[in-house]
């Protein structure tokens, strides 16, 4: 259970993301009727969030391989010249393919976060 330590941290800041500028945002395009936008953005992320989730493959190493991004969900380790299969408990897996389609549907907000933070800086100066 010591995965929890990454995918909780992860979980805490997707949801912070969408219930804050994903929310501001959303309410900003419905209001302007920019419907193509928030159409974009939410089919963007839903893509986004399947291929993190269960396509994204890298190398840790050369004897070790991850399936999903920012929270590995299956590993695979060389032993013997063949590719051996690692699955974390049930409920982690669970726990980080949701934290994968998540940071997914987050993504498309990113750049609004990073530009209200630079509107807020420049306040301060």
């Amino acid at each position: 259970m010591g995965g929890l330590i990454l995918i909780l941290p992860v979980l805490a800041f997707e949801v912070w993301l969408l219930a804050t500028t994903g929310k501001k945002q959303c309410k900003i395009w419905r209001q302007a009727r920019v419907w193509p936008r928030l159409a974009g953005a939410v089919l963007i992320g839903l893509a986004l969030g399947v291929w993190l989730a269960f396509f994204v493959q890298y190398k840790w190493g050369s004897g070790v391989r991850v399936i999903g991004f920012p929270v590995p969900v299956r590993f695979f380790h060389l032993e013997d010249g063949r590719w051996v299969d690692y699955l974390p408990p049930e409920a982690m897996q669970w726990a980080g393919w949701a934290a994968n389609f998540l940071m997914g549907l987050v993504a498309p907000f990113i750049p609004f976060k990073a530009a209200e933070f630079l509107r807020s800086v420049k306040a301060e100066l």
